[in-house]
């Protein structure tokens, strides 16, 4: 990545968040996965589950990852969104829902039993969290999930 320091102010502009944007020029994208039921308990049946989408695989200034798994949007702007996922038993019927902060769809399973997919673009205000709830049909032994945030430069 390039240096982000501003020869105009004499600072580096993405150490901090403003109140406006953090960084027109610098990309704002968050990739990240998280599992259930693995080393755990299983996920039970008829259960809503929040997904722990908390293992920073790549991120930029612009998001936060809250504890509860996720991606918090720094910047208002229009964002791309890709989920993808696994889970076992592939039998199950499983709903994946993908929340900005209201419901914006359901994962399906293009990909053959046992794995879902979805993405969208959607417009984010400053503060909205990107997150998944899985409520499985059966219990589940095993998910694991990859969320991607990117925003879409103007």
């Amino acid at each position: 990545m390039s240096s982000n320091y501003d020869k105009h102010s004499g600072e580096d502009c993405c150490d901090h968040v403003v109140e406006e944007e953090c960084c027109d020029h610098e990309p704002v994208i968050a990739y990240l996965n998280g599992n259930l039921g693995l080393g755990t308990a299983s996920v039970p049946a008829g259960i809503a589950t929040r997904i722990p989408l908390t293992n920073i695989l790549f991120r930029t200034p612009g998001v936060e990852i809250p504890q509860d798994g996720g991606v918090t949007v720094l910047e208002y702007g229009k964002y791309f969104i890709s989920f993808n996922a696994q889970y076992t038993p592939s039998t199950a019927p499983v709903i994946f829902s993908i929340y900005a902060p209201e419901l914006i769809g359901t994962a399906t399973s293009p990909l053959g039993p046992g794995a879902v997919t979805f993405s969208t673009l959607v417009h984010l205000r400053r503060g909205d969290t990107v997150y998944v709830i899985v409520t499985p049909s059966a219990t589940l032994s095993f998910v694991g999930a990859l969320l991607t945030v990117a925003k879409i430069p103007e």
